[in-house]
């Protein structure tokens, strides 16, 4: 009598073939392309910028008051530009930008549940925007507990983020160690 997996076994296996399938390098190079596609033409069409005036979703972390004095600092037009960057780029970004890191650090170290880290910072991410399309939506509106669940989602995504990197570029130093 064959022995039945448990669920989450056959999550890491079906995980870990998606992963085996779609790990490539390119993918990783059309992934990047898409990513250096949003960051230096679309985002800066739709997202706030100027001398002071930057995108709450850049900051690392901020209190409801610096937030607040931030959106004030948009005009009304920067404030729609920016929720429609919100719906229209910047809630189709995390997966890309996610599937980039994840099949990164799959392809330098081979492991299904690292190379899961990055849905967590998705999962950040789109908390962190709807949180701040909550608070463009409602202005003049605070709503100062939302402020700091959003700063907090943002400190993760990034947090997050620069743990992504640190392991492909570890990978990166393994890889080449090993070779040498």
């Amino acid at each position: 009598m064959a022995q039945k997996r448990s669920v989450p076994a056959r999550i890491t296996r079906m995980t870990e073939d998606l992963l085996k399938k779609y790990a490539r390098t390119e993918i990783l190079v059309l992934l990047l392309a898409i990513v250096l596609i949003v960051n230096f033409l679309l985002f800066p069409l739709l997202m706030p910028a100027g001398e002071g005036v930057k995108p709450l979703d850049i900051m690392f972390a901020y209190s409801p008051a610096e937030a607040y004095e931030m959106i004030a600092s948009y005009s009304e037009e920067t404030r729609q530009n920016y929720i429609r960057g919100l719906l229209l780029i910047d809630f189709a970004y995390p997966v890309i930008y996610s599937l980039l890191l994840g099949l990164g650090v799959y392809l330098l170290w081979r492991n299904p549940r690292l190379s899961l880290q990055p849905l967590l910072i998705m999962a950040a991410d789109y908390l962190e925007n709807t949180g701040i399309l909550i608070m463009l939506s409602a202005w003049p509106a605070r709503i100062s507990g939302l402020a700091i669940a959003t700063s907090i989602f943002t400190t993760l995504k990034w947090s997050m983020v620069v743990l992504s990197v640190m392991l492909i570029f570890g990978g990166l130093v393994r890889r080449i160690i090993v070779r040498t």
